[in-house]
């Protein structure tokens, strides 16, 4: 019996050891989750453009369908298989621009409200965007409110700062902040990869590092050395970037000397709940992503260009869409596979899945 109990329990142990650690999250973009009484609308009079998007678009875009949204969230992650792990939401989580002191505080703590009422059954592990930290006392509105409910999310009470590491399982999310002097953000993330033993890793920051639109907005966009700096950093630890701010769905691999790229932009504001197929999706990368888009700003149209074509030569995988929704990534780990599905609004089946380990490949 002795024998037979000492076997039993051998069993069990290996049966442990060899437990499939395969998971899910789920990857929102830009959310701009806005609500009209969080402003001061006689500052806001004074930026017409962006009293027009508060007004017209993101506080109804909000109020139509924010609720709705976070259902159908709430819903992917409790049926997802394998579990889902963990909610990254990728900066611009509220609008910004409330005007004063008073406002930013209020609407900073409307905001976290908000993701803790959709009670999701995984942590969410916030990434700072621009419209987060703009306006007045924003930045510290930021700090006092957002700062605390990422501690709580992630469990970690040592964490001070927007750039941080999250982990579970064999999974590595760490998020960068862009606008924080105080933090060397790629002697950070050089840091925070090379510190850890997990098996697949993630660069959640809210500005792509590789431009995917007309606009060329990339981080380090003004400093080629350092973003060389950057890339060769997540190329080395084969780090897949995950980020947001140009309302666009777009997957992209870009060859460096130290390996590829990849990296998945995610757009979450729902204008159209039922908008689930898109228009146009643009694959072919390089100066026609300006020609395209040529009215604005026409007058650096011919530096953009210039851009895109020296970045086309790097670039071996491209597809963008202007399809808002979600991402989930699941982790296969008997399969050694990292696969994407992409949800457009509230569409029942993925709009598009690629296996991503592929991209990651030499």
């Amino acid at each position: 019996m002795k024998r037979f109990l000492l076997l039993a329990s051998l069993l069990v142990l290996l049966s442990n050891c060899s437990e499939d650690q395969s998971s899910s999250f789920i990857v929102l973009g830009d959310l701009h989750y806005d609500l009209l009484d969080d402003h001061d609308m006689d500052w806001l009079k004074q930026k017409p453009g962006d009293l027009r998007q508060v007004t017209e678009e993101y506080t109804v875009y909000t109020r139509e369908n924010w609720t709705d949204f976070m259902s159908v969230l709430k819903k992917r992650a409790e049926h997802t298989d394998p579990p889902v792990k963990a909610i990254i939401q990728l900066g611009d989580l509220s609008e910004g621009l409330a005007g004063n002191d008073v406002k930013a505080h209020q609407m900073a703590s409307n905001t976290m409200e908000a993701i803790e009422a959709a009670r999701m059954p995984a942590p969410w592990i916030l990434t700072k965007g621009n419209h987060d930290i703009t306006g007045p006392g924003a930045h510290e509105a930021f700090q006092e409110h957002y700062v605390p409910m990422i501690r709580k999310q992630t469990g970690n009470p040592d964490i001070k700062r927007a750039s941080y590491s999250y982990c579970y399982n064999n999974v590595q999310i760490t998020c960068l902040d862009p606008w924080d002097k105080e933090t060397d953000m790629i002697s950070f993330l050089e840091q925070e990869l090379s510190g850890s033993d997990a098996k697949y890793k993630f660069v959640a920051i809210h500005e792509p590092v590789i431009p995917v639109t007309e606009r060329c907005w990339h981080t380090l966009r003004r400093d080629t050395e350092k973003r060389d700096e950057l890339l060769k950093v997540i190329a080395s630890h084969k780090a897949i970037v995950l980020c947001g701010h140009l309302h666009r769905y777009s997957l992209v691999r870009r060859e460096t000397p130290y390996g590829p790229v990849v990296q998945l932009m995610v757009i979450s504001v729902i204008k159209e709940r039922d908008y689930q197929e898109p228009a146009k999706v643009i694959t072919e990368y390089g100066p026609s992503l300006a020609e395209n888009m040529s009215g604005w700003q026409p007058e650096t149209l011919e530096a953009r260009k210039a851009m895109l074509a020296e970045e086309a030569k790097h670039v071996s995988y491209f597809k963008q869409t202007d399809l808002p929704g979600y991402a989930v990534i699941k982790i296969d780990e008997t399969g050694e596979r990292i696969l994407l599905e992409y949800y457009a609004g509230f569409g029942e089946k993925p709009y598009d899945s690629v296996d991503l380990s592929k991209l990651l490949e030499p």
